[in-house]
């Protein structure tokens, strides 16, 4: 810009005049601190040299001012750029050379630095890595695992497995604390076994519902209740599993709401419960809550009671026959009183009479009144629970002699076979048993009234009274079999009591005390009678007699009984 104003193309401006003193004033602290902070000789020419070209830069403008150009440009282009800016420059180049020098010997240490620290960094860092593994693996050694190990049996323990056992791994708090678990796991599991051991030997029913009303935990009785395996019945609802118990007296639903609503203890008695095998079962259902985990499950105890039900039916049979007993004993007394006179009276007639038509009727008459006096005999026998005169009989001959002595009229309808080949002896009242046979008989016939099948026929097993609870012993066992209408189980229930009948009423109906009759005669006798039947598929009874030999009967003389 000097240059310029020396050749005249420039003025000397405001700008220039502050650019020059703001150039000057900068090299010259430039200097100044220079020498205060590295006392370079360098430096203290170059403030020289500044203030150097600084006179010497006034000293061209004022020739320039006086017009004195040619003077002007011979400073400007000897004195001040030949010698002065040429050496500023020179100064400048060594102190740049220094200061790249001494750049580079920073930058070099720096690097130096540089790579010490990184690694110093990389063996801290790999220091903290080990020191962060070993203290993973010891946390996991001597904190995560013992946890882990505690955390595992809570959850084996929480399923039920009591036998599971925690492995101490050191005599710490955490091996204080898997002594202390397993302890728990053993007296829950003393416990749970003691419990489980009354739970499994209870005789009756029992069926746990959560509460969605599904199956939880159930355990059938020795009685076989619920006749369907538990593993089959865990998370199923009630009549999804025993649908046929929709039809019994107990609605299932309403009694669970009932018992998770109010809490208290529901119990219906003799609750008959259908089976799909038409098998009759008694229970009493007892419902109440049991709370567990902060849910209320809900209990239903089902304890068998059909041994009561036969206990009363039982009760029941014994006060209808004890009344009957009494009925017919009154009837037979004043029956035989009435017989007496009668025959007294005709013997009279019959023997006094000299007109033979009228001794005839006498005689027929008599007759009548023997036949009579049979059946008072008989009604009297039934009251006082005669056992009569038991002697060996043959049970075929006398199957064989009373199909023989039957009506031509009764059989026609009949198709009897007879299966009486092995000979069997019974102790029992000839009478009696001809009363079995022929009741037995009728009640067969009465079943087919348009005609059927009837098979009797007899043999010999070792079997036990189920009511008197006698021991398994010989028996002789008269079967009379009939392809009739079958028995529904409420006549079955009620087959033996007297003045129960099925029969149409009518002349000849409405008896009702043949299998009474045939039920005492067999009791007094020693046996017992079981029957098979179900509605359309016939009927069996089978009568069960003590068989005997010539060796068991005492030996007793005594007469026929008069018929009056």
């Amino acid at each position: 810009r000097l240059h310029e104003i020396v050749a005249g193309r420039a003025e000397v401006s405001d700008s220039y005049r502050a650019q020059r003193d703001a150039f000057f004033t900068r090299l010259a602290g430039a200097a100044h601190y220079a020498d205060q902070a590295w006392e370079t000789p360098d430096w203290r020419h170059i403030a020289q040299l500044g203030k150097d070209i600084d006179e010497e830069s006034s000293r061209c403008l004022e020739l320039v001012r006086e017009a004195r150009a040619k003077e002007a440009f011979a400073l400007l282009s000897t004195r001040i750029e030949r010698d002065l800016l040429l050496a500023l420059d020179t100064r400048l180049n060594n102190i740049r050379k220094t200061l790249d020098a001494s750049r580079r010997q920073s930058l070099a240490r720096v690097d130096t630095a540089t790579y010490q620290l990184l690694g110093l960094a990389a063996v801290i860092a790999l220091s903290c890595v080990a020191f962060l593994i070993v203290g993973v693996l010891l946390v996991r050694r001597w904190l995560i695992a013992p946890l882990t190990e505690l955390q595992n049996a809570t959850h084996e323990f929480g399923k039920g497995h009591l036998d599971h056992r925690v492995t101490p791994t050191a005599h710490d708090e955490f091996g204080s604390l898997a002594l202390a678990l397993n302890d728990m796991a053993a007296s829950l599991g003393a416990t749970q076994t003691k419990y489980r051991s009354l739970f499994e030997n209870l005789r009756d029913a029992v069926i746990i519902f959560d509460p969605t009303r599904c199956v939880a935990e159930c355990r059938d009785s020795d009685t076989r209740i619920l006749g369907i395996a538990p593993d089959q019945i865990i998370g199923r609802q009630l009549l999804e599993v025993w649908p046929h118990w929709d039809h019994a007296a107990v609605d299932w639903d309403d009694v669970h709401t009932r018992v998770v609503e109010s809490g208290a203890q529901i119990r219906n008695i003799d609750i008959e419960l259908p089976a799909p095998d038409n098998h009759r079962v008694i229970v009493d259902v007892i419902a109440y809550p049991v709370e567990y985990a902060h849910a209320r499950y809900v209990v239903f105890v089902l304890r068998d009671a059909t041994e009561r039900d036969q206990l009363r039916s039982l009760e029941r049979r014994s006060e209808t026959m004890e009344a009957a007993v009494t009925l017919a004993e009154g009837i037979a007394h004043d029956f035989k009183n009435l017989l007496n006179s009668a025959v007294t009276t005709l013997s009279i007639i019959a023997e006094n009479t000299t007109d033979k038509r009228d001794a005839e009727r006498a005689q027929t008459a008599l007759r009548a009144c023997r036949q009579a006096a049979r059946l008072s005999k008989r009604l009297l026998g039934f009251a006082t629970a005669d056992e009569g005169t038991p002697e060996l009989i043959n049970l075929g001959d006398t199957v064989r002699l009373i199909h023989s002595s039957l009506d031509e009229p009764f059989l026609a309808p009949l198709n009897i076979r007879i299966d009486c080949d092995t000979p069997v002896l019974v102790r029992i009242d000839k009478d009696h048993l001809t009363q079995i046979i022929l009741n037995l008989i009728h009640n067969a016939a009465d079943a087919m009234s348009n005609g059927g099948g009837l098979t009797i026929a007899t043999s010999t097993a070792v079997t036990a009274d189920p009511i008197a609870g006698r021991p398994h012993a010989p028996h002789a066992v008269l079967a009379v079999a009939d392809s009739g209408c079958g028995m529904t189980p409420e006549v079955k229930r009620r087959l033996f009591e007297p003045l129960f009948t099925t029969k149409i009423p009518g002349p000849h109906g409405r008896r009702g005390m043949g299998l009474a009759v045939v039920y005492a005669a067999v009791r007094n006798a020693g046996g017992f009678i079981q029957v098979d039947s179900e509605t359309g598929s016939g009927t069996t009874i089978r009568v069960h007699l003590p068989t005997g030999d010539r060796r068991t009967l005492p030996h007793t003389e005594s007469t026929p009984p008069s018929i009056t």
